[in-house]
């Protein structure tokens, strides 16, 4: 089976790749400096066009960790239940 052509279009300017005969795609080392993601959520738009989204997830994960919660250390051992009906809380 002949390999198929398909377009990347890379900061404005196309270039062509192929798909080896196992369906991958290698794209070209400046498209994977750019993007700067290893997962990607493919799109098909239609017969001839398909879409590449970035998924950064670890960019969410370190988001998280560097996220310092400040509070009262003399409170840190009471359960948020526990006083939740002091301040108005409502069980859903």
């Amino acid at each position: 089976m002949a390999p198929c052509l398909l377009w990347a279009w890379v900061v404005g300017m196309g270039e062509t790749v192929e798909m080896d005969e196992r369906g991958r795609i290698t794209l070209p080392a400046k498209t994977r400096e750019t993007l700067g993601a290893k997962k990607f959520r493919i799109t098909q738009v239609d017969r001839g066009t398909i879409t590449l989204a970035a998924i950064r997830d670890l960019d969410r994960v370190e988001a998280i960790r560097k996220i310092r919660l400040k509070g009262d250390k003399a409170r840190s051992h009471l359960d948020a239940a526990s006083v939740k009906d002091q301040f108005g809380g409502v069980k859903d």
